[in-house]
């Protein structure tokens, strides 16, 4: 684990516009299925899931390492905030942060956000 220091870490801020887009990639065996991304809007989140959720993304940046992991076969999750550049939905998002990791590496609460997304505002 390659613990990176306060300075060297560009941390995750989200805004109520913002999207995550959670994506794994790799393995033995193809299922394009799972390489959809998970998208997490952060305008259907309340400020504290949104907190909770920068939680995450950071966690997870701080515990990710700068090499690739070992062996054939292995899965990526690729992590990335987009935010909208105008009213225009015919207009692309732009990526603001993003971040891969090795599935090893990962944290079981960003695993949890890629399989189910973010939990019913009651259901916390």
């Amino acid at each position: 684990m390659n613990e990176k220091s306060p300075d060297e870490l560009k941390k995750a801020q989200l805004k109520t516009k913002s999207v995550v887009a959670i994506r794994r990639e790799g393995g033995v065996a193809a299922f394009p299925g799972l390489m959809k991304p998970r998208k997490i809007q952060c305008a259907d989140c309340t400020d504290e899931q949104r907190r909770e959720l920068e939680d995450v993304l950071n966690l997870a940046a701080r515990t990710s390492s700068d090499t690739p992991a070992p062996g054939a076969d292995r899965r990526v999750f690729h992590v990335h905030v987009e935010e909208p550049q105008h009213q225009d939905a015919a207009e692309p998002d732009f990526c603001v942060w993003s971040l891969s990791l090795n599935e090893e590496e990962t944290p079981e609460a960003l695993i949890a956000l890629w399989k189910s997304g973010m939990p019913a505002n009651g259901d916390q």
